[in-house]
């Protein structure tokens, strides 16, 4: 077996900004539902804001779940080619992906916030809840993404 530095649970003990919101996300999306579900089968008016508050909680969730995912060390992976190389070639090949990863987060975390900036201006129908809320989610899970492969970046470096 090959040494990949921390394990999962190394680094995704305790509370984190990631699961905290993930989970009033997700709170928030049930609460959502379960109400929209009881308001038109038991009551005479169905709440018709529910697919607003519902489509911006599952955003962030998505987001935020992928990046506590991130956190945790948790994301798919596949090293069949890079089990077969030499120990410092892995480690380098890690530390470049890593980087690459990191960039990549920081970089979509940028468009989100373009976005966020486009897009308050309009509003939902019902609610009048800025466009922009669900860019939040999206923007902020892809730069908690970037900061964690900093992150472990750094340990992996500090390692040696």
């Amino acid at each position: 077996m090959t040494d990949r530095g921390p394990t999962p649970d190394d680094e995704g003990r305790g509370l984190s900004l990631e699961l905290i919101a993930m989970n009033v996300g997700f709170v928030v999306l049930v609460a959502a539902i379960v109400w929209g579900v009881l308001s038109r089968y038991v009551t005479e008016e169905p709440a018709t804001w529910v697919e607003e508050v519902s489509s911006i909680a599952f955003t962030w969730v998505v987001f935020i779940g992928a990046a506590e995912v991130h956190r945790r060390g948790k994301h798919v992976r596949v090293d069949l080619v890079t089990n077969l190389f030499p120990a410092r070639l892995r480690a380098g090949v890690e530390l470049a992906g890593g980087l690459l990863v990191a960039l990549y987060c920081f970089y979509l975390a940028w468009l989100g916030a373009r976005q966020v900036l486009i897009s308050n201006s309009a509003s939902t129908p019902m609610l009048r809840i800025p466009l922009s809320v669900p860019y939040v989610g999206l923007t902020l899970g892809f730069f908690l993404m970037g900061l964690r492969s900093l992150q472990r970046l750094a340990r992996q470096l500090r390692r040696g």
